[in-house]
């Protein structure tokens, strides 16, 4: 794998920063976007979440900000009708970024209609694949773009090296859209979020807060966010201070009272003392 340099490693922390520093989870992917584009010098970024064997699919994020106003949904299902190369291997369940020369003939790909249409409405002619994890037929992921030269193997590394942050981003978006109310047929919408900023509590607290609700452990709450448990407490120990609460059962019951978590009929699993 190819030697990344600290400023790799500071592009990667602002990737981190400012998602965390985020309050609106529809932002969030758009930020993302944004940084990829930068740290791997691609012209377009797109965020899927495609539903392989029903051909169906949309878009939840993209930059930068003129890809949004192009037919990205058609687009989108026309490629899986077209068989693009780097859905199909993604749909095969690789997880290993990967640029469209390594997974087809490249002759192949010039003839194609997946190249033709990207070349015509964006200007690209290399494309790269970072995957992030599905279960069944599902393709989450994104698909990077440029004109000219191919994505380096130090780039498909960063990608590889960027993969556990974005799944962690993935969680979390999910999670701040759950509390925010996004979640279809739970009657009228909470939000959490408004009363947190009130407090000074995070995003980020925010969201181990109403797993901890759920009554998970500390390990539990770090597998779900693919954090560590030295992390979870470091937010409790901040959700602690700032609720000025001592123990796990305290501050969920304080947290509920405030309006701070989702009403039991919306959490995962019944919380236990």
């Amino acid at each position: 794998m190819a030697d990344l340099s600290q400023r790799d490693y500071e592009r990667m922390l602002d990737i981190a920063v400012a998602v965390l520093e985020s309050r609106t989870p529809e932002s969030m992917w758009h930020l993302v976007g944004q940084e990829i584009l930068e740290v791997l010098h691609a012209t377009t970024t797109i965020f899927v979440d495609l539903r392989w064997r029903e051909r169906t699919g949309h878009t939840e994020g993209w930059a930068p900000e003129w890809v949004g106003r192009t037919p990205l949904a058609e687009l989108v299902v026309r490629r899986m009708e077209q068989q693009h190369p780097l859905f199909c291997y993604t749909a095969s369940g690789q997880r290993r970024p990967a640029t469209v020369d390594e997974v087809c003939d490249r002759m192949d790909w010039l003839r194609s209609d997946c190249f033709h249409e990207a070349y015509e409405i964006y200007g690209t002619t290399r494309q790269m694949a970072l995957p992030l994890p599905a279960t069944g037929d599902v393709i989450r992921g994104f698909i990077m773009g440029r004109p000219g030269r191919n994505f380096t193997g130090r780039e498909t590394s960063l990608a590889a090296r960027l993969q556990p942050l974005l799944r962690s981003v993935d969680i979390h978006v999910r999670e701040m859209r759950r509390l925010a109310g996004a979640d279809e047929g739970h009657g009228e919408p909470t939000d959490p979020a408004t009363k947190a900023r009130e407090l000074g509590i995070t995003p980020r607290e925010l969201t181990v807060l109403n797993v901890l609700a759920q009554g998970l452990t500390a390990a539990a709450i770090a597998r779900r966010l693919g954090i560590s448990v030295r992390t979870v407490h470091a937010h409790l120990n901040g959700l602690y201070r700032k609720l000025e609460t001592h123990d796990r059962l305290s501050t969920v019951l304080l947290a509920e009272d405030l309006g701070l978590t989702l009403p039991p009929a919306q959490g995962a699993h019944p919380r236990s003392p």
